[in-house]
Parts: structure tokens; C-alpha cells; sequence
């Protein structure tokens, strides 16, 4: 009789245990199902959202909502395209600062053009884009652009003295911010008529100068002659805007 009474208890608090084991396992699963679906929610949402939930006030100072968005595809595939983008640019660009350089040029040289003209492996790289709301007409597009190139660029200076020196421009460190705009639009494709593209901030820009045999200081002004004739200088960009 013990033995039966021992053997019914021990089934039903085994029982017992089996379904308490279940229900805490069906709980916890319950919870993990919502928690994803939480987060899931939170990966959703946007800055808009954000904003919309919890009120600027209530944010810490740290947090900034930038309006300009990341652009890794497209400087992904600009890495792979820019071997034939710096063949085609770099004569491009020789031919369309050559006139600038002799514009500017110090008064103690005869001659300042370029002998080599490269833009380098190195591809710039863009780190932001943002769209400017400035009317119902055109599209305006603001590119963040960031760049440390190697290029080699040498200049063959002649001076009326008779002396000529190579001069290595090197180090090229460039931050800016380019404007495109699409306008007009129409109901044609592309849909624009024209773009128009200029320099609208120089944020940073510096390079160093190298005379191959010889000194930089016995042609005074050629330095800054030289960043004023740049062709991602602010003056330069903003006066020459071109459209296409």
C-alpha cells in the first residue's frame, strides 16, 4: 500500500515539475518574442520618429541628428572606377587650372605650368549627402567630400632669370562641400534640363611643396599663388560655377 501511495505521489509531482518546466519555458519564449519584436520596432524607426517620441529637451547634449546621410555604396564603387576617373580627370583638370596658375602668376616667373599631372590611386571619399529645399523647380543636392591624395603633380617653373626648377605639389589633404543643382525639372527624361555644380565651402586644404634640386624660398609667392589657383579653391569654384 506505501509502495502504491509512494509511486502515485512520485507521478504527480514529476507531472507537476514537467508542467511548470513547460509554462516557464512558453513565458520566457513569450518574452524573447516580444523583446525582438521591440527592437525590431526601434531598427525601424527613423530620426522623424525619434523625434516625435521623446522631445529635443530630453535628449543629452552629446546626441546630434545630422541631416546629411552616409554614402558607402557610392564610394565603394568610386574606389573601383577611379583608376579610369583620374586618367580622364587629370587632363581635364591640367587643361582647366594651367590658365588659373598663369592668371596668378608671380611676377618673377616667365613660366608656371605643369610637366606631370596625376591625381593618384587614392579615391576621394564622400561622407555626406544632404538635399536643400529651395523650391519646387530644381533639386539641390550638398556632397560632403573628404580627401588625403597621393597624387604627383609637378610644376615646371622658369623664371625670367633664366633658372628653371621642378616643383612638387605633395601632400594634398582637401575638405569640402559640393552643390549640384538639377534644374529645371521636366517631364522628359532625365527629367532635369541642367546640372549645375559648384565649390560652395573649403573646409580644409592643404599640400606641401617640394622643389626637386633646388630651394622654394628663392621664388617668393609661389605658395600661395599656388593654393589660390588650386583647383578646389573657394574663390576659384564659387565664380566659375559650370552647368552641363
Amino acid at each position: 500500500m506505501g509502495f502504491l501511495v509512494g509511486l502515485l505521489f512520485g507521478l504527480v509531482a514529476g507531472l507537476a515539475i514537467v508542467v511548470l518546466f513547460v509554462r516557464s519555458e512558453n513565458s520566457r519564449s513569450n518574452l524573447r518574442t516580444k523583446l525582438a519584436t521591440t527592437v525590431a520596432a526601434f531598427a525601424r524607426m527613423t530620426v522623424e520618429d525619434s523625434r516625435k517620441i521623446l522631445p529635443a529637451e530630453f535628449y543629452p547634449s552629446w546626441v546630434v541628428f545630422s541631416q546629411r546621410q552616409k554614402l558607402t555604396w557610392l564610394n565603394q564603387h568610386l574606389t573601383k572606377i577611379w583608376p579610369y576617373v583620374n586618367e580622364a580627370a587629370s587632363d581635364l583638370i591640367k587643361a582647366s587650372v594651367e590658365p588659373v596658375l598663369e592668371q596668378y602668376r608671380p611676377v618673377i616667373l616667365s613660366s608656371l605650368k605643369f610637366s606631370k599631372f596625376t591625381l593618384g590611386t587614392v579615391a576621394p571619399q564622400f561622407t555626406g549627402v544632404s538635399i536643400v529645399e529651395d523650391g519646387a523647380d530644381s533639386v539641390t543636392m550638398e556632397l560632403e567630400m573628404q580627401w588625403d591624395a597621393n597624387s604627383n603633380i609637378v610644376l615646371a617653373i622658369k623664371t625670367y632669370l633664366g633658372v628653371s626648377l621642378p616643383v612638387q605639389v605633395k601632400d594634398i589633404g582637401f575638405t569640402g562641400v559640393f552643390r549640384l543643382i538639377f534644374k529645371p525639372l521636366v517631364n522628359e527624361f532625365p527629367c532635369f534640363g541642367a546640372v549645375c555644380y559648384s565649390l560652395r565651402k573649403k573646409k580644409k586644404l592643404d599640400f606641401t611643396l617640394k622643389v626637386i634640386g633646388g630651394d622654394i624660398s628663392t621664388i617668393p609667392g609661389l605658395a600661395d599663388a599656388i593654393e589660390v589657383c588650386m583647383p578646389f579653391d573657394t574663390s576659384y569654384a564659387e565664380h566659375d560655377t559650370g552647368c552641363y
